[in-house]
């Protein structure tokens, strides 16, 4: 089977139904600590949460995103806090503008003026042996002179059980205003990224797959189909695929930030022009990721 075929095939259980395997003994678990919480399956790390910032003095918006996403074996997918850009984090959703009433106060991107306190954080398991994570956050503005509550969030992270080796991670995401305008933007330029986001390992061997066409990044925000198709190619890299597939108020993104060099790849939401919410108003954003080995080629 091609890379490319096989990318195919990962991106369709993407969008296919939840898949369970019943077997005893397998089933997804949550291990709390004070600062994050560990997602397990069969006593395997799936993926860590962090809930608290490491060093909340330097940097005390690094909180409320996924450090490290793991591949059944054990494989770190994603890495956070890169040397080369070290704002960066595994996997999290975030914006370089954060407005109220029209004016820029916060940059969740780069961590400027933005904080999130984590309110409360459960783990609930359910009957195919899967299990979901939920937090909820206040998002709290520190750029003037006092705290100012501006959104609330509800995020549900959801792992579901092994199926042949594969592993499916759904993420849901909704962020309430509690302004009476809060706007979320992107880069200030042509390229507007901004959103949900993922710091996968090894990115200069990453080959790219979308709608059973090759994707090549150019350094722009390309249009392509809903889901995207992620392998590593070359001696010692990974040997799984990733697909990501990603929804905004229940519209599929179809724009993509993608990059052959030491940077993240992002599901374009909403650009550069900032989405408004009135007050109690909400932005629902979805995401499924699907983790698949790659056949090893058989010798001649």
């Amino acid at each position: 089977m091609s890379l490319r075929a096989f990318l195919a095939s990962a991106l369709l259980l993407v969008a296919g139904p939840a898949f369970a395997d019943p077997a005893i003994g397998k089933r997804v678990d949550a291990i709390f600590a004070d600062d994050a919480v560990t997602l397990t399956e069969a006593g395997k790390t799936v993926l860590v949460y962090r809930t608290k910032p490491l060093d909340p003095a330097a940097e005390p918006g690094r909180s409320n995103y996924v450090g490290v996403l793991y591949a059944p074996d054990g494989t770190a997918l994603t890495e956070d806090r890169p040397g080369d850009h070290p704002h960066q984090r595994g996997i999290w959703w975030a914006w370089m503008k954060v407005q109220t009433g029209g004016k820029t106060v916060a940059d969740g991107w780069y961590m400027k003026g933005l904080s999130y306190f984590v309110r409360s954080k459960t783990f609930l398991g359910d009957a195919e042996g899967g299990g979901t994570l939920t937090v909820e956050v206040d998002w709290m503005v520190n750029s003037g002179p006092e705290l100012a509550y501006v959104a609330r969030e509800t995020t549900k992270v959801t792992v579901r059980p092994l199926k042949s080796g594969a592993r499916r991670v759904e993420f849901d995401t909704t962020i309430t205003s509690r302004v009476d305008a809060l706007g979320l933007g992107g880069s200030e330029d042509d390229r507007g990224f901004g959103g949900f986001s993922i710091r996968l390992v090894d990115p200069e061997h990453l080959t790219f797959a979308s709608a059973g066409k090759t994707i090549t990044p150019n350094g722009a925000a390309i249009t392509a189909g809903g889901n995207m198709g992620f392998a590593w190619t070359g001696d010692g890299a990974p040997a799984w695929a990733v697909g990501l597939a990603c929804k905004a108020n229940g519209q599929a993104v179809t724009r993509w930030m993608l990059y052959n060099d030491r940077s993240m790849q992002n599901c374009v939401f909403p650009g550069r022009a900032p989405l408004v919410l009135k007050k109690d108003e909400a932005l629902h954003l979805q995401e499924t990721l699907v983790i698949r080995s790659i056949p090893k080629k058989k010798s001649p």
